[in-house]
């Protein structure tokens, strides 16, 4: 059966890890795969996280399947957590999944089932997006959103693509640090583009996957609890892998919005039937460590503090970057990247000369020069700068 099945090339990004870790030179950067990393290039466990498991670990008395919709609490906490009070509980449902990508691809299941026929995307955008949504059948369309001139958003532009949608249409907007740009929607544009969905009304599709990295976990949640005022009905993928350090524990969450409790009644027994076709129940550890830390007032304070130290962390290497470069050559070419949040921004670089960064000087850069600045720190950041200013220069 499997004679003629041609083997497919490894995962790009999974791919660079490995030839990170292959590369024997010692003076090498890791910029790649989306981590948060301490100075010492350690993803360490959150301390909230270790008080968590170990009650976990003491209680636990059996390995039984969880709910179809999760661990017992996540939802309320997360429900909590995104609009903090400021929705009906009738109104919105939350379903545990196997990270932000299973509630990513659940999502697009339950708006294909909808009748919607596809989704727009600001371009760039994280590369698994278009894998998992079009597994589900939806089309892709990429709307202009990166200026890449500024270092800043083309509004005008994506605003005249989302004011084409209209019934049967969603729009996927990310959820604050954007992937893999760093460019984020002020306050002013995304009360516009509420505006226009409430007027148009095509689906919002909210992936949030770093809560509380961009300015913290209330300000993070604005563009949640904008639309929760205003419109009837939106969808968002929500990720505990960044702010709760849960990588491999593959926890996230589908969160409905409907426009009344029968809706979103109907919208969650659809959900929970296309997660019975693709995973069944969700993964357990996970879930049940966030709601203990969410309903733990010991646990929520520890896990906010480690969270506002890991959300500084990245600040401030964007701004020693920044400050690095002016003094490497580079003059004010990456002042931009202090205007942008979260994790990752894209360097002012080509394909050949990430390529080129790579081979000659070791720094290691996903592809359209995005990069992880939770990898930039002092004791690499000149000749991070030093490489850059040789690539640009030719």
């Amino acid at each position: 059966m499997f004679a003629d099945l041609a083997a497919l090339p490894p995962d790009a990004l999974l791919g660079l890890t490995k030839l990170y870790n292959d590369d024997k030179r010692t003076k090498k950067i890791d910029l790649g795969v989306g981590v948060f990393r301490t100075p010492d290039n350690r993803t360490p466990v959150l301390k909230a996280v270790e008080g968590a498991q170990s009650r976990l670990v003491e209680r636990e008395t059996t390995k039984v399947y969880l709910p179809p919709e999760g661990a017992p609490g996540f939802g309320d906490a997360i429900r909590d957590l995104v609009f903090g009070g400021s929705i009906a509980a009738d109104r919105c449902a939350v379903v545990q999944t196997p990270g932000g990508c299973g509630a990513l691809r659940v999502g697009a299941g339950l708006i294909k089932r909808a009748g919607a026929q596809g989704v727009t995307i600001g371009t760039p955008t994280w590369a698994n997006h278009h894998p998992l949504l079009s597994a589900a059948g939806l089309k892709i369309s990429m709307a202009p959103y990166y200026d890449a001139q500024t270092g800043g958003i083309d509004f005008d532009a994506f605003y005249e693509s989302a004011a084409r949608l209209g019934p049967g249409d969603a729009l996927l907007l990310h959820g604050g640090c954007h992937n893999p740009t760093g460019a984020d929607l002020s306050t002013d544009e995304i009360d516009a583009l509420v505006d226009l969905a409430v007027e148009r009304e095509f689906l919002p599709f909210v992936d949030c996957a770093y809560h509380g990295f961009a300015k913290g976990l209330d300000e993070d949640a604005y563009v949640m609890r904008r639309l929760a005022e205003r419109a009837s009905e939106f969808i968002v993928s929500y990720s505990c892998s960044k702010n709760f350090g849960l990588y491999r524990e593959r926890t996230g969450a589908l969160i409905l919005v409907g426009a009344s409790a029968d809706r979103t009644a109907a919208m969650k027994s659809h959900v929970l039937n296309i997660a019975r076709q693709i995973y069944s129940m969700p993964p357990a550890h996970g879930g049940i460590i966030v709601a203990e830390i969410l309903t733990d007032a010991a646990l929520n304070r520890a896990w906010r503090e480690e969270l506002e130290g890991m959300r500084r962390a990245v600040v401030a290497n964007r701004l020693l970057l920044v400050k690095t470069a002016a003094e490497r050559q580079l003059g004010e070419k990456l002042n931009y990247i202090t205007r942008q949040n979260g994790m990752f921004s894209l360097l002012p670089v080509s394909d050949a000369q990430v390529l080129t960064l790579r081979e000659k000087h070791g720094v290691y850069l996903a592809g359209g020069g995005r990069a992880n600045m939770c990898g930039v720190n002092d004791g690499n950041v000149g000749h991070l700068c030093e490489a850059l200013a040789d690539v640009l220069a030719g």
